[in-house]
Formats: C-alpha cells, sequence, structure tokens
C-alpha cells in the first residue's frame, strides 16, 4: 500500500509541475486575447459561447493548483513597471 501512494503521489507532483508552463500559456493568450480589451471578466465570460464558457471552466478549474501557481508567476513577470521580459 506504501509503494501505491507514492506512485500516485509522483504522478500528481508530476502532472502539477507538467501543467504550471501550459497554464502559464493559457492566462498569457487570454490577457492577449482581443475580446478581452476593454471589459471587465464578468463580461468578457458572458459574450463567449456556451462551449467556449465550459472549455476556460475546464482548464481553470481540472488543474487549480497549477492555475494558481502559474497565474502567481505570470503576475509577478508581468508588475507594472517590471522592465525584464
Amino acid at each position: 500500500m506504501n509503494s501505491e501512494m507514492w506512485i500516485i503521489g509522483s504522478i500528481l507532483v508530476a502532472v502539477f509541475l507538467f501543467m504550471i508552463p501550459v497554464q502559464y500559456r493559457y492566462i498569457a493568450a487570454l490577457k492577449k486575447d482581443p475580446r478581452r480589451q476593454g471589459v471587465d471578466q464578468e463580461t468578457y465570460y458572458n459574450n463567449m459561447s456556451f462551449q467556449e464558457e465550459q472549455l476556460h471552466y475546464s482548464t481553470q478549474w481540472w488543474f487549480l493548483p497549477s492555475t494558481m501557481v502559474a497565474s502567481w508567476i505570470y503576475n509577478w513577470r508581468h508588475k507594472k513597471g517590471n522592465t525584464t521580459k
């Protein structure tokens, strides 16, 4: 039983680490979406089709820990006044 827990834990950590760059790219693309420019988040999601809205929901919530870390990294790298890119 102990080795099974290690295997499951290792797989979860691997998925977590793999999904951080994927979620980072998703967040970066979402911020650059021309439909999002000048509207708040609620309006942006209300203007989406049902299928697209569900896709965004699934992408963000299935990998919530990776999404949170990627969001933190994105915000840290794109601070106002940050000159490095």
